[in-house]
């Protein structure tokens, strides 16, 4: 932080505490109103992560009245923060900021629930348009239709001809869109390979509509850890292809710059073990604090893939299940030694471009390891093209994109945990449930991520099924197979 934003910093604090807010004073706000984007400013650069809007209000206040993340994320929150305004300070809930003299930037310090943060944010006259469009939108009733055919291969078809019933479909939507399922952006349904439904939502359910469509559907949205399962079917790829002789090699063979890191025992690492979560490293994610937490760790640290590999081992490796973000990473780093290029262009020659996929992001750790355990962002029409790639054994249009052996090793259960009717497996980076069919059980397998994303399959169904969301922190598994079982598998007509 500079000096002199240090002093505003103060400055605006010091306002807070000695004085409180004060009533509004409308000329003064009226340089405020309108969109402007913003970046958080932290250690290293970040981009321009959001838009905000400030409107007048019917009783000539101006409040925020509206925050859409630009970034893959893809929340939109609808709000009505009151501004105020004192000696060159606006306020708003419980952010603080400045204009620059030109009033075309201006600094804020956010108040947030892992403390202080620090954006800047500038003018941005070219989403007023989009940002006052989507504030006026509102609810109205829904009306099933088929999925645009849009030239990206996908076959598109109308529900009941494909053997579902509309009812049960169309009541979880209307669901979404009244707000009972958080913060849903996406549904997708493919049945006997025909796209069959294609819903988006915005603003935990509440927005929605063609304008909610053409915003969502060709923006590539976080897939958070259901990138594992891309990461996996790379891993397949480069078998097939002969860059890695099998799953059984270890790794050390694929990470030489780290030689001097593999004692005996962490020689018999395999890249099997790496893909079931079980190379036996200790590690600490979950229920431990920020500074305590390996995965926050990964972005502090300069070289990340060693910071995984000089963990100690606490269990022999193959032994023990132990959930990171460290170990697809250390996965990515031998994936892209293995083939001699970065992931991601390997990813694009071998798995994106047959698929016809064509957008996408990936994005890296500072020390620029590319995360390959939750970073790719894909639009959810090509996420679903994955799914329907492992549902026809590895085949997309003819060509095969993946060998059907890798797709049932990948998918294979390797692991059991829970018990009674949280069951659940895990296979390379794919997980197993089995679910209630009217009067049997099915398998399905699907890659959960962070935020409740979502690629289901269920093979005895023919049917692929993709949520995204942002509902950060909460755990998608018993979120999402709740629906399958109460809204979707209901809604098949069993043939007669």
């Amino acid at each position: 932080m500079n000096q002199n934003w240090l002093v505003l910093s103060i400055a605006i604090l010091c306002s807070m505490g000695c004085h409180g807010k004060q009533p509004k004073n409308t000329g003064d706000l009226v340089p405020l109103a309108g969109s402007w984007k913003g970046r958080q400013i932290a250690k290293f650069d970040r981009p321009f992560s959001e838009t905000i809007l400030f409107s007048q209000r019917p009783d000539s206040s101006l409040a925020l009245s509206l925050k859409y993340e630009i970034g893959p994320r893809s929340r939109i929150w609808k709000l009505n923060e009151v501004v105020t305004y004192r000696q060159g300070t606006f306020s708003w809930n419980e952010d603080e900021g400045a204009l620059s003299a030109g009033e075309d930037s201006m600094r804020v310090v956010r108040q947030e629930s892992g403390g202080t943060t620090e954006w800047t944010y500038v003018r941005d006259r070219s989403a007023d348009s989009l940002l006052s469009a989507l504030l006026a939108l509102h609810p109205e009733p829904y009306v099933y239709s088929v999925p645009a055919g849009l030239g990206d291969g996908w076959d598109c078809a109308d529900l009941a001809n494909v053997g579902l019933e509309k009812s049960k479909i169309i009541k979880l939507i209307e669901e979404i869109r009244n707000g009972r399922h958080d913060d849903i952006h996406s549904l997708l349904i493919v049945k006997d390979n025909r796209l069959v439904v294609e819903e988006y939502f915005g603003a935990g359910g509440t927005m929605h509509g063609p304008l909610i469509t053409r915003l969502l559907r060709d923006k590539v949205h976080h897939l958070a850890s259901t990138t594992k399962g891309i990461t996996s079917t790379l891993v397949g790829i480069a078998i097939d292809l002969g860059f890695i002789r099998s799953a059984d090699e270890p790794i050390y063979h694929y990470l030489p710059a780290y030689s001097s890191l593999f004692t005996e025992e962490k020689k018999r690492i395999k890249i099997s073990d790496m893909l079931t979560m079980t190379p036996g490293f200790e590690w600490r994610q979950f229920g431990v604090s920020d500074a305590e937490n390996d995965g926050m760790q990964m972005w502090r640290t300069d070289d990340v893939i060693r910071y995984v590999l000089q963990k100690p081992l606490v269990s022999e490796p193959g032994a023990e299940f132990n959930y990171t973000n460290g170990v697809p990473t250390v996965t990515g780093a031998i994936l892209k030694n293995a083939v001699g290029m970065e992931v991601s262009a390997f990813a694009e020659k071998y798995l994106f471009r047959p698929l016809g996929i064509k957008d996408y992001t990936w994005t890296s750790y500072p020390d620029g390891s590319l995360e390959t355990d939750g970073g790719l962002a894909l639009r959810s029409r090509d996420l679903a093209k994955i799914g329907l790639l492992f549902l026809d054994d590895g085949v997309w249009k003819g060509h095969q994109v993946v060998s059907e052996k890798w797709i049932k090793e990948s998918t294979r259960e390797r692991l059991k945990f829970g018990k009674l009717f949280s069951k659940w497996g895990y296979g390379y980076y794919w997980m197993q449930k089995q679910v209630s069919f009217g009067d049997r059980e099915i398998t399905s397998f699907f890659v959960p991520g962070d935020g409740n994303q979502i690629l289901a399959l269920f093979p005895e169904l023919q049917m692929v099924v993709v949520f995204t969301a942002g509902n950060y922190g909460k755990d998608p598994k018993p979120v999402y197979y709740s629906l399958f079982e109460k809204f979707i598998l209901p809604a098949m007509i069993p043939e007669r």
